[in-house]
């Protein structure tokens, strides 16, 4: 009687989709971009720390804002690339366990948890530096409520990471339990 395995030998590699080629290559490009991205801000946030120490040549630059709002702006958006950089790394290792043909591995369970804890703490960085950009850019003599723009799909969007984290964990438990059943 002839049985077959449950999961093939590991020398024997499933054609991944075109698809999941195409995502690894995207991934890859906004990798990139992403760096590019955070240099620049980098960059710029050097630049507007110059103009607060009172560096002549570069405090006239600016004109419709304080060299301390755009150090403020600058960080938050160096910020908010170094949370989306953590997720494009976390997505780009489990594009590879894809092109594998072993998706369910514990390390993609933690792989997803780290991107919605990353897009958890990003969404709270936004919340509270749009909260110090507003109150800074208040006048004296303003005193008004300042209004912060809750997304509560983004909150639905980590409640369906942390929905995808256990199924992941729980399918890489069951896949171990399986290996081992005789």
């Amino acid at each position: 009687m002839n049985v077959e395995t449950l999961y093939p030998d590991n020398e024997t590699v499933p054609n991944a989709s075109p698809a999941i080629g195409f995502l690894n290559i995207l991934l890859t490009i906004i990798w990139w971009g992403g760096w590019v991205f955070l240099a620049l801000f980098t960059l710029l946030s050097v630049y507007a720390g110059l103009g607060m120490l009172g560096v002549e040549s570069v405090h006239k630059t600016f004109e419709n804002i304080t060299p301390f709002m755009a150090l403020v702006s600058s960080v938050s958006v160096v910020i908010v690339a170094a949370v989306f950089l953590i997720i494009i790394k976390q997505l780009r290792d489990i594009c590879k366990t894809l092109l594998t043909g072993d998706p369910f591995v514990p390390q993609n369970a933690t792989r997803l948890r780290t991107i919605w804890m990353a897009v958890a703490a990003g969404e709270i960085l936004r919340l509270c530096s749009t909260f110090v950009i507003s109150r800074l850019s208040q006048s004296a003599e303003e005193i008004s409520v300042v209004a912060t723009d809750l997304r509560i799909y983004v909150w639905f969007m980590v409640l369906a990471l942390i929905i995808l984290a256990e199924v992941f964990r729980e399918g890489a438990r069951m896949r171990q339990e399986a290996k081992l059943t005789v």
